[in-house]
This record gives C-alpha cells, sequence and structure tokens, in this order.
C-alpha cells in the first residue's frame, strides 16, 4: 500500500504536522506500507530529518507566485499547491493521502483525488468542510457534531485522544511521582516563535532547588538570548537536540509546555504539566484538558506572564496530591495506542479476506485457544489439538458455514467465522489474533466479512451475533457496524 503525506514543517509553522505524522507513517511501514513525504522547502523545514528516518520525500516549492503574506500555513494558496504537488509525481497514484495541513481544505482535497484512491484529513480545528474519506481529531474536545455539513456521509471519523499518534516509547508505565519536585522539563517545540521559553527562564530565575532541562529545538530564533541565560546556573541544561525525549519526560517530575501534540505525550506518561497555549488552535484544547483535571492550564501566551508561571511552578512542586491526581486522570485519557489504531484504520483497504483451509490449523489452534480470546468466548473451554483438527474437517467441509482469515500486508489479523442457520439468516463469530488487539482491526474485520458473505451467500437479510455481557469491546464493535442490540444478542440488516 502507498502512502502519500503533505505537511509541512518551518520557523512560522512549528514542526508538530511532520512529528505527527511520521510517528504514524513509522507504524505503517513496519505493517507493509510505503509512506512517501511531500512537504514545502520552507525556512525551517524538516525534509533532511524526514529523508533520515528512510522515508522518500518531495520537496516542494517554498513560495509560489501569488502566495499572500501573514499567515504561512492558513494562506496557502491551494491551486499553486495542488499544481506542484502534480507536477512532482507524474503518472504516480497511491492507495492513501494523508493531509496534516491548515491551508488545503476542501477544494485542494478534491483535486488531489487525481493522485489517490482515497484522501485522510488530520485535522485540530473542525472549522471548514473536507472532502475526505477518514478525518482523524485527535483532540478531546472532538465532537462528531461539530462536522455536521463539513464531510461527505461515508466519511469515517477517528475522534479523540483515543487515536493520538504517539511515538511507542510512549507507550510506557507511569512516571513516578516525587514527594517534592526536583525536575523540571520545559519544551515549546521546535520553533518557539513566541519566546516562551525565555520566559519560563525568567520565571525560574530564583527558583534554585530546581533542577530543569530547556529542550528549544534546532529552530528557535532566542538562542544566544537563552545560552547566555544558561550562564552561571549549573542545575540549567539547554538542549536543542534530543535523542529520546521520551527518557528525558519519564525522569522529570513536572513539565512545562504547549498545548499541541506533546500534551498527549505527557498524558500518557502522567507527567504532571503546566500547559500554554501558544496557538489559537491550542486553547479548546487546552481547556478540555484542563476541565477533566488532565493538567494546569495557565491560558494563551500573551496573556501569561513570569510571575504567573513562578505561582504555578510553585504551587505544584510541593503539592503532592495534586500532582498524583493530574498524572491519574491524564492517563485514563491516553493508551499510547492511537497510532496504531489510525493506521489500522489506513490499512483496512489493504486488508484482504480468504477462506480458511487446512494448512491454517495451526494458527486457528493458537488463535482459538488465545487467554484473552477464550476469555470471551460462549465456550471458553480450551481445545485439543484432536479436536481442534476434527472440528477443522467439518468447517471446511460445511457448506453452510463459511471460515475466513484475514490478513494485513504484515500478516494474519483475525478470524471470522460465519454460520447460515436459515436461508437468508446468518451468525457471526469474530477473533483477533494475539498482539492485533486494542488498534482498531475489529471494525475493519467485522465490515470486511458481512461485506464478503453477503457476497457469498447472495439473498441474506440478516446477521447476527451473541456477545457475552461483560464483552465491552465487542459490544461496541457491533453497535458501531450498526448491529441493532437486544440483550446480548446483535442483528444485522442490509445494506451490508
Amino acid at each position: 500500500m502507498k502512502v502519500l503525506i503533505r505537511a509541512d514543517a518551518s520557523v512560522a509553522i512549528g514542526s508538530g504536522h511532520v512529528a505527527r505524522c511520521l510517528t504514524l507513517a513509522k507504524v505503517l511501514r513496519l505493517a507493509g506500507a510505503q509512506p512517501v513525504f511531500a512537504c514545502r522547502a520552507l525556512p525551517g523545514h524538516a525534509l533532511a530529518v524526514i529523508a533520515g528516518q528512510g522515508f522518500e520525500t518531495v520537496a516542494l516549492p517554498a513560495g509560489y507566485k501569488d502566495e499572500m503574506t501573514g499567515d504561512i500555513e492558513a494562506a496557502l494558496p491551494w491551486r499553486a499547491d495542488l499544481d506542484a504537488l502534480q507536477a512532482a509525481l507524474p503518472g504516480q497514484r497511491f492507495d492513501w493521502l494523508l493531509v496534516d495541513h491548515y491551508g488545503l481544505g476542501a477544494a485542494w482535497q478534491t483535486g488531489a483525488r487525481s493522485l489517490a484512491d482515497r484522501i485522510a484529513v488530520v485535522d485540530d480545528l473542525a472549522n471548514r468542510p473536507h472532502d475526505a474519506d477518514l478525518l482523524l481529531n485527535q483532540n478531546l474536545n472532538a465532537e462528531a457534531s461539530a462536522y455536521a455539513g463539513q464531510l461527505p456521509s461515508t466519511c469515517r471519523l477517528l475522534l479523540g485522544p483515543r487515536h493520538a499518534l504517539l511515538r511507542p516509547e510512549f507507550n510506557v508505565g507511569p512516571v513516578e511521582i516525587a514527594p517534592r519536585a526536583k525536575r523540571l522539563l520545559v519544551s515549546f517545540g521546535g520553533a518557539d516563535a513566541q519566546g516562551e521559553t525565555f520566559k519560563v527562564m525568567t520565571a525560574l530565575a530564583d527558583l534554585d532547588e530546581l533542577e530543569v532541562d530547556f529542550v528549544a529545538g534546532a529552530a528557535n530564533p532566542a538562542w544566544p538570548a537563552l545560552t547566555q541565560a544558561l550562564v552561571g546556573r549549573e542545575h540549567w541544561r539547554l538542549h536543542r537536540h534530543v535523542d529520546d525525549f521520551a527518557g528525558l519526560m519519564a525522569r522529570a517530575d513536572l513539565f512545562i509546555g504547549a498545548g499541541g501534540g506533546t500534551s498527549w505525550e505527557r498524558a500518557a506518561l502522567g507527567l504532571p504539566s503546566i500547559c500554554i497555549a501558544i496557538a489559537a488552535n491550542q486553547v479548546g484544547n487546552a481547556e478540555r484538558l484542563a476541565l477533566a483535571g488532565a493538567h494546569l492550564y495557565l491560558g494563551q501566551a500573551d496573556a501569561v506572564t513570569a510571575e504567573m508561571l513562578r505561582a504555578a511552578v510553585s504551587l505544584l512542586a510541593g503539592n503532592v496530591g495534586l500532582r498524583h491526581s493530574l498524572a491519574a486522570r491524564s492517563r485514563a485519557l491516553v493508551d499510547g495506542k492511537g497510532a496504531a489504531r489510525v493506521a489500522a484504520a489506513l490499512l483496512t483497504g489493504a486488508l484482504r479476506l480468504r477462506p480458511a483451509t487446512s494448512a491454517d490449523a495451526q494458527l486457528l489452534f493458537d488463535g482459538r485457544n488465545a487467554a484473552e480470546v477464550r476469555r470471551w468466548s460462549l465456550n471458553d473451554a480450551a481445545i485439543d489439538w484432536d479436536g481442534h483438527l476434527a472440528w477443522l474437517q467439518r468447517s471446511l467441509a460445511n457448506a453452510e458455514r463459511a471460515l475466513l482469515v484475514a490478513e494485513a500486508p504484515d500478516g494474519p489479523v483475525g478470524v471470522l467465522r460465519y454460520d447460515r442457520i436459515e436461508p437468508q439468516r446468518a451468525e457471526v463469530s469474530i477473533y483477533l489474533l494475539a498482539g492485533r488487539e486494542g488498534r482498531g482491526w475489529g471494525q475493519a474485520l467485522l465490515a470486511a466479512g458481512d461485506r464478503w458473505i453477503a457476497e457469498y451467500w447472495p439473498g441474506l437479510q440478516a446477521i447476527a451475533a451473541v456477545v457475552k455481557p461483560a464483552n465491552v469491546a465487542s459490544l461496541k464493535l457491533f453497535q458501531a457496524l450498526g448491529y441493532r442490540q437486544q440483550d446480548c444478542h446483535f442483528e444485522r440488516t442490509p445494506p451490508f
């Protein structure tokens, strides 16, 4: 599967769009996909960083003839950008085009269908229409109602921090909450055009008991002033590049940063945080996280003073109960598996269903006997090998049973079994193989299976299922696919 990713980084834009797309691209590559990045060669671009991660890159012109002044991202002339993209990729076609850019909306997306079969959009704003087949908004305040009338009716929505695009190193255990905070980490992204890092340095100038790591980023325009501020402060360290940011976060007691993508990194680690919104699009999410008790939000950057920062740090450093509360509430929102879920949604188009054969005996035996599968099976007893082989032979010979194996580019994903209990009615059973759980594959697998069986048994008028009452994941799965529920019984009718 080929995926074209259109995102920009620059001193003005920052590196957040590219950073989260890189995270997703790495998961897609592990699954056998081929991501390609197309980015404008703006001052502070990330093309070399992307290429250094082993991805193919396409450099687009930094400026276009009719480019407007002002917001370098929102004011991007979409037609010129699309023309440049098409010219850079003559004759190429992709399975997906994923765009993460505030300046490229519905008109650009419609035109970009000349390059890709499907369009995916990463959106934080919910304030403009999109021509998309899939839309991701990982913010806590993301709601389907905000997109009413702005999307095609067939667009699939991935909403909320459950889908936050986090690198694997953030899917680890929580940080240790110290009785008193002694180590502080400060980061406002790769650019920090507003100068918040220097403001924090001013706020912490007389808090000598704190050991502080400042991550300013290679594109920070205030680097000379930041370097000068370190003079005489042996307990401060200034980092231009950090290979293990997650490790640095895990060793911190407190974090001060912006309301962008690092919000989810901090939440996944349970790192108590002070948040400042450095862009208007961060405000809603930062406020919602504060209401959820997940961080301490001070407001937008231009309204936050060094005195406010100093007071907030002093409060949190000495209040271990409050830090425990912030950590617990933030970790409840983010489990670190969002990139895998989004990748699974994109890979659905590459999911292949095939009838099982006798060569699948070991795969089916191990899958059915997995502890998590047995836990939720109506018959939760372990099966023996001889009994399994006999069952498989009967199943393969049974014209009223369809036993299917689902495969992604990186291998088997799950198993579906359909039994025709009446001429126009079938019952479905589904399970995912070990390691595939919790990543969104279930919905893709069941949707593909229902379409397959409707063609295999033409005239089918109902598909039924029975789920254990405590199996919340399966209950939600069947509900999401349009199955009507009565107690623990589900039924779906055409169209499948």
